[in-house]
């Protein structure tokens, strides 16, 4: 009974790191062929531009209340939705003329990515076990990096012999093929109601639930500083990777060429980075992981900004892509380990609207500043501010874990 019990515990975490590595290398063929059909489309860099900036503000727009449907609803079937319905709008793209209807789609389609997310983060933190969170999240960043080392390299053979349209379907069967495999996970029960009972999303649901997650962000103050302040290092990254491709063909005055052979080489590195972590995750401690990982981050940031080669280039950006695995799963596993999976959903939807408005204000300040100043020196000034935050980051993550939401609450309840 205890060998079938384990045996369909690790055919569920098979099945679900299947369906996010299909789906994650789905979205690496989707991200290059929808660039490069609005630019052919269009002929404009702002049109394409204009891509990033539809995803995080479909995130404000949707993560107010999509936490309250992924905490009383079954995650998985709300995957699957979601999986199914960006599978039927990524099919339509390619037959839309116009630029604005391509928009409108894409912005549905990060909606449902936005529902997609907490859902998937509440249904693992339920599937696995604590003790098992931190392997199995190491094998995760092996599948994602694994699919942005494979998702470019299909997109590249099928622009040989086919067209971007042909991607962007191969992006929507994906999703389905994810949806099929989510299928077959286990069913796990979930609190359906509100305190009033209520099945319906109702703006009373909506207010209680902010209070909530306010009132866990109180008692777990430490646990969401983290948190914050981890993403908060991920955010000046991401800012900086919106201007790597003016900075390496601009500043280093190198090739297209040699672009894309720094980005290929840099996701042979995460691949890399994410085996050795796999391999390593069970004595490395999660402060070590967080903290450390990200100041070496930042230090592939640091040796980019100095470069004026292609190899030191691509030094900074392999080290970059080879430790950012071990940050990410400190983090996850983390998060995962101090939020209880019943406020998972409405606590990840929560701050992620305050990220996504972050991010949005990030890329703008950074493409002015860089149309303004020296980007080298936007470059190496940033990278000097990651390395001090990353330095913050580790030194706070070296305080013992708070204590949980759920403790705290008895201990009040027994005292009065």
């Amino acid at each position: 009974m205890m060998l079938h019990k384990r045996y369909s515990h690790w055919w569920g975490k098979g099945l679900l790191l299947g369906s996010i590595g299909i789906s994650r290398i789905g979205d690496f063929i989707y991200l290059i062929a929808i660039n490069i059909l609005i630019l052919n489309m269009t002929g404009s860099p702002a049109a394409v531009a204009g891509l990033w900036i539809i995803a995080p503000l479909a995130s404000i727009l949707t993560k107010f209340w999509s936490g309250s449907i992924v905490d009383r609803y079954d995650q998985r079937k709300l995957m699957i939705l979601t999986d199914v319905i960006r599978a039927v709008l990524v099919a339509l793209l390619p037959l839309l003329s116009d630029l604005w209807m391509i928009y409108g789609c894409l912005m549905f389609v990060s909606m449902a990515s936005s529902i997609f997310h907490p859902a998937s983060q509440a249904y693992i933190v339920r599937l696995i076990p604590e003790e098992d969170r931190k392997q199995f999240n190491a094998f995760q960043g092996l599948t994602s990096s694994g699919a942005f080392l494979i998702g470019p390299a299909i997109m590249g053979v099928m622009l040989m012999y086919t067209t971007p349209d042909m991607a962007i379907y191969l992006n929507a069967a994906s999703f389905l093929i994810s949806a099929v495999i989510l299928f077959f996970l286990p069913k796990l029960d979930v609190k359906k109601t509100d305190s009033t009972g209520s099945r319906s999303l109702t703006i009373r649901m909506v207010v209680s639930d902010w209070a909530e997650v306010l009132g866990f962000t109180r008692i777990a103050f430490y646990v969401m500083f983290i948190y914050s302040f981890y993403h908060l290092i991920l955010l000046i990254g991401m800012a900086l990777d919106s201007q790597e491709v003016v900075f390496i063909i601009q500043v280093l005055d190198l090739s297209e060429l040699e672009y894309g052979l720094i980005i290929s080489l840099t996701g042979a590195g995460s691949v890399a980075g994410a085996f050795v972590n796999s391999l390593l995750v069970k004595w490395l401690p999660l402060k070590h992981m967080m903290g450390g990982g990200m100041l070496l981050v930042s230090l592939g940031y640091l040796i980019f900004s100095v470069s004026d080669s292609f190899t030191v280039a691509t030094l900074g950006f392999v080290l970059l892509g080879f430790f950012s695995s071990f940050s990410n799963t400190g983090m996850i596993t983390f998060y995962q380990n101090n939020v209880p999976a019943e406020l998972m959903g409405r606590i990840t939807s929560v701050f992620g609207i305050l990220i996504s408005l972050l991010q949005i204000i990030a890329i703008i300040v950074f493409g002015v500043v860089a149309e303004l100043f020296s980007l080298r020196l936007l470059y190496l000034s940033i990278s000097v501010v990651l390395i001090v935050l990353s330095l913050v980051l580790w030194a706070a993550s070296l305080k013992k874990s708070a204590i949980s939401y759920y403790e705290e609450k008895v201990n009040v309840n027994h005292s009065s």
